[in-house]
């Protein structure tokens, strides 16, 4: 049966159909050499944060490094502004579409890709696919402020880092905060781990569909999505308002204040300063979108523990 725009809403990035491609990463260099890791949603994250899928406890390990992003029909690696890097067939990889046999180097990992493509007799399988024109082009706008932020690349990242593709200086914002791209034909977004995560339309959301004018909300930070090409909510889930907070979308200015006006919270849980081990599950009701089961989950230095 065909999803739903509405059930690929929820916490967690949706489980692929069977008509898109299969991929798999197996170790092939550093600690945990030999684990292969099937890749079942439509994005994987690997970091060093307990929730990644693949867990990799190192300090050359950014919190949220990379993700492998599968849009129904193509696979690409996505560095997330790592400090260290992601790297493709050993050449620096910012966002690149992986193909079988490519070799992803995040510090000392080497991972094998393999990517097996579908059928067509898998072609029913595939998620509902919105009849309006793909978008050409992803925007953000500040709530009512008019300046509007176009994203560069086709898997974009959002965060306080200056290396997103979009900047936002505010301390409610992690520094890797959501991730935008468009899945089997829909635009959407995907929480990043972030401490304060996304609310669309007044839902809290680790992943979800986006219409052109739908509200965000980044921490305490209200944004616009503008979408050329795609269409509006429909009337009756834009019932909800969502409110308008002072900020900033840019790479200069920085909207947190001292002044007291507001409270402060702790700078986004995929900090960069964040110390791997020290990280749990949920903290304060905060999604955390890729913690599935333990089964579905590798730690590295767990996983070796474990095989003495």
């Amino acid at each position: 049966m065909a999803t739903s725009t509405s059930q690929l809403d929820g916490q967690r990035p949706p489980r692929l159909p069977k008509s898109a491609p299969k991929v798999s990463l197996t170790i092939v260099g550093g600690p945990g050499k030999g684990h292969v890791v099937d890749l079942t949603r439509c994005v994987t994250l690997i970091g060093s944060r307990h929730g990644c899928k693949l867990q990799l406890r190192s300090p050359e390990v950014s919190a949220v490094h990379c993700a492998i992003v599968n849009t129904g029909e193509e696979v690409f690696v996505r560095d997330l502004a790592s400090s260290n890097g992601t790297y493709l067939n050993d050449l620096p990889a910012v966002l690149e579409k992986l193909d079988d046999g490519d070799t992803i180097r995040v510090a000392d990992w080497e991972l094998r890709v393999k990517v097996t493509a579908y059928t067509l007799d898998t072609l029913s399988d595939l998620p509902h696919v919105s009849l309006e024109p793909e978008p050409t082009a992803f925007g953000v706008e500040l709530n009512g402020s008019g300046k509007l932020v176009r994203m560069k690349r086709p898997i974009g990242v959002v965060g306080r880092r200056d290396s997103c593709d979009i900047v936002i200086k505010d301390k409610q914002v992690s520094r890797v905060h959501m991730l935008l791209f468009t899945y089997a034909g829909q635009p959407v977004f995907c929480d990043m781990l972030s401490n304060n995560g996304v609310t669309l339309e007044g839902h809290r959301l680790g992943f979800g569909v986006l219409h052109s004018g739908d509200a965000l909300t980044l921490g305490q930070l209200a944004i616009r999505m503008i979408l050329p090409g795609v269409g509006r909510r429909p009337a009756a889930a834009e019932a909800s308002n969502m409110r308008s907070v002072s900020g900033s979308v840019s790479g200069n200015t920085d909207t947190s204040t001292g002044s007291g006006s507001r409270t402060q919270a702790p700078v986004g849980g995929n900090s960069e300063s964040d110390h791997p081990d020290a990280l749990g599950g949920t903290r304060d009701g905060t999604i955390v979108p890729f913690d599935d089961e333990l089964g579905d989950r590798i730690d590295i230095r767990a996983a070796e523990i474990e095989g003495r």
